[in-house]
């Protein structure tokens, strides 16, 4: 147990690098619209850098969910590479502050994985109704499995984080 509690630093680091790639590499999600009344059906996958980022032809608008889950995953990011260089550095005065930098990269890893199961709400809210004309049907919208995977490696990366403080809350108790 204190070789994971050792290493539980790097491995969050590592999970969240992975949840970063695959935020940005796979499709967010795919929708399907029925486009006439024989039920022709008409499929676009949505990659995740357009989800995050908007669509370069401006058909479609950056999704706050993205956003928020790229965002988070780079300040979660920067915190635990800092978090892994703090305690090289020997300094006493730091050592609190990286116990603050370690809650704020927990705080901010669970959140981006709530913010990865977010993204068709917020595409929809940010886009509106890809199927264009209502009467005929709706498109129905399937998140995407890396989008999936990502959030949950991220709430995993998460709980590495706080392992080491959770395992010291309670060996003092």
């Amino acid at each position: 147990m204190k070789t994971l509690l050792k290493y539980s630093g790097i491995i969050s680091a590592v999970l969240a690098i992975v949840a970063f790639i695959l935020l940005l590499a796979t499709p967010a999600f795919t929708y399907t619209v029925k486009e006439n009344m024989l039920g022709t059906k008409k499929s676009a996958d949505i990659a995740g850098a357009t989800a995050i980022f908007g669509g370069t032809d401006a058909k479609y608008a950056a999704t706050w969910a993205g956003v928020l889950a790229f965002i988070l995953i780079i300040v979660a990011l920067v915190i635990l590479i800092c978090a892994i260089v703090l305690p090289l550095l020997k300094v006493k005065a730091l050592d609190k502050f990286a116990g603050v930098l370690n809650l704020v990269a927990v705080i901010s890893l669970i959140l981006a994985g709530v913010f990865a199961f977010c993204i068709v709400a917020a595409f929809k809210a940010a886009n509106g109704d890809a199927s264009g004309s209502s009467w005929i049907g709706s498109a129905t919208y399937t998140i995407g499995a890396g989008w999936v995977i990502a959030g949950i490696i991220a709430i995993v990366a998460g709980v590495f984080a706080i392992l080491p403080a959770a395992c010291d809350f309670i060996s003092k108790k």
